[in-house]
Parts: structure tokens; sequence; C-alpha cells
């Protein structure tokens, strides 16, 4: 066998795993938008580098037929190439967001390690329905004016509106009672550009939208009831405008 074949071979073995292993990021650990947004590439790019490039160029490398110990380098990169894949499948699976969680004006993407910085147990998401990640909302009173100084005092507190697991609700099953939750939505249009307005869809909840690696604002579609879009920070409207009322 050449060297050339063997690198096909394992290049072969290699892109099939890696498909495997990306389907599980994209349909079950960051779906839909959140793998672009929620940091789903980071691990990848270590499983991509490890896996397809690095991988079956030592395969091209160190392969000769007939080489004495070649059985012996083969084993040891494969074993590499696990130990390596396995790391950035890690990485995936503790940084993955496991809640979304609607807390007054903003929807936060929220990582198991999140909740244990600040003493909480991911667990409590296991008592929601659905699958991961959970769509929760904090529930705040009706009267607008207490629900304002709840969230102004989780902001002082220490004890963030978003992390209060005691409020947490699962999302509304009627699309009424789900736009009603929203109920800061008008705000927090009024705080982006009619560009953006105008590339809105009817069936669109719009909300602030905050990550451990970005923020900016997003679609949250009712119809099927998941984040439909992403919009960064460039359409903020200018301060001297927010106060403006929105067409």
């Amino acid at each position: 066998m050449s060297r050339w074949k063997a690198f096909a071979i394992h290049f072969s073995i290699s892109l099939a795993v890696f498909l495997a292993l990306l389907a599980i990021i994209l349909f079950v650990w960051c779906p839909g938008i959140l793998f672009s947004i929620d940091g789903g590439w980071t691990g990848l790019r270590i499983i991509i580098g490890v896996d397809l490039v690095l991988g079956p160029l030592l395969t091209l490398i160190v392969f000769r037929a007939g080489k004495p110990g070649l059985k012996f380098d083969l084993t040891y990169i494969a074993s590499a190439q696990v130990i390596c894949m396995a790391a950035g499948m890690w990485i995936v699976y503790e940084e993955r967001p496991i809640a979304l969680v609607l807390a007054y004006d903003t929807i936060y993407s929220l990582a198991s390690q999140e909740y244990e910085d600040l003493g909480k147990s991911p667990s409590v998401l296991n008592d929601y329905p659905g699958a991961y990640p959970k769509l929760i909302h904090t529930e705040l009173p009706e009267n607008q004016i207490q629900a304002d100084i709840v969230s102004i005092r989780s902001q002082f507190t220490g004890d963030p509106l978003y992390m209060q697991t005691e409020r947490y609700r699962s999302l509304p099953e009627s699309e009424q009672e789900l736009m009603a939750i929203f109920r800061k939505e008008e705000s927090v249009r009024a705080t982006v550009s009619e560009e953006l307005l105008n590339q809105l869809q009817e069936s669109c909840s719009f909300a602030r939208f905050i990550s451990a690696v970005t923020s900016g604002y997003v679609c949250f579609d009712r119809d099927s009831r998941s984040l439909g879009a992403f919009y960064d920070n460039q359409y903020v409207r200018p301060a001297e405008l927010v106060g403006e009322e929105i067409p």
C-alpha cells in the first residue's frame, strides 16, 4: 500500500467520524442558529484541526510499507487523534447552551458552568419539558411597575434575574400568552434601526440576546418556537433617536 492510499483511507475514516460528531453538535447540542452565535465553533476547530488535518497528515508522513515500527506509529497517531477529538467534543459539550431564558427584555443563553458559578444546580432544568436547551421565562409581577422594581433590584443584589430559578416557568403554549411574556418588546424595538425592523417577520417576538460569546438581538419565532434570526449590535439606534415613536 502506498502512503497516499493510506492517507486517503485515514482521511475517509476521519471524515466519516467528523460528520457524525458534527451532526451531534448541530442537531442536539447547538441546534439552529445557536451553533453560529453561541460558541459551537470553539471545540469544533480542535476537532477539524486534529481529525481532518493533523491525523491524516501524520499518516502521510510516517507511512512506508514494510517500515519497522509502523504499526506502533499508526496506533500512536490514532490514539492521539481520538484523545484530541474527545477533548474537543468535551469542550463543546460543557459550553453548549442548556437553557434559553427570557428575563424581562433579554434572552440569555446559559451553559452549565454559568449556573455553577452562581451556586445554582443545572439539574433544576430537568423539571421542565422538552429537549435541551430548555425554553424558559422568568415570571414577573403582572403590574409593570412592580416588574421593573424586581428587574432593577436584581441588578444590585448579585442575583441576576435570569438565574432566579424559583421564577422559572416553561414558555406558554398559546400564542397570545407567548406574546404577553415579551412584555418589553416595544421598548427593545425602539432601540434598533428601521432597517432592522423592516426585516422582522410577523411571527417574530423581538428581544435582546446575551451569551458567553456574543450579544445583540434575536427574533423568537412564535410559529416554530425557536430562535429564528440573530442581529448584531450594528443595528442599534443612535441614543438621540431611541425615544422616537416606532412607525
